[in-house]
């Protein structure tokens, strides 16, 4: 084989490995996200809908913002957060000492979750938080 061939097949190598890195990447990527995805859905549904007795508190964030619900005596058991367009982009249940986190933070645009951002904005308002 000429210099050329080795060459033009080393080519052919490196994109062959190049293109299944590519892809086991963004096949790792989007399991993330299920699994992030997953775990909010887990937590909004054990919180039911946002407007109800438990809610019993907030956060308000650069770029997002939480609603915090209550179980139990501990105040500050379950939390929704959300984007400006209504993205769940991180839960939090805190119901025990090893609390678990779900966060797509990192790339909020991805997640799937979405809740009714003017219920969120309204919820809010009603417990005083400034305007975001």
């Amino acid at each position: 084989m000429s210099s050329w061939g080795r060459r033009a097949a080393l080519a052919v190598a490196a994109l062959a490995v190049l293109a299944l890195l590519l892809g086991a990447g963004r096949w790792e990527r989007s399991r993330e996200i299920r699994h992030q995805a997953a775990g909010m859905r887990k937590v909004e549904a054990l919180i039911g809908p946002l407007d109800n007795a438990s809610l019993s508190g907030y956060r308000v964030l650069p770029g997002y913002d939480c609603l915090v619900y209550r179980r139990g005596t501990n105040p500050y058991a379950l939390e929704l957060c959300v984007d400006g367009t209504g993205r769940v982009i991180e839960a939090i249940d805190r119901r025990t000492v090893d609390r678990s986190i779900w966060s797509l933070t990192f790339e909020p645009g991805s997640s799937p979750v979405r809740v009714d951002r003017a219920e969120v904005e309204r919820l809010l308002a009603r417990m005083g938080a400034p305007a975001s």
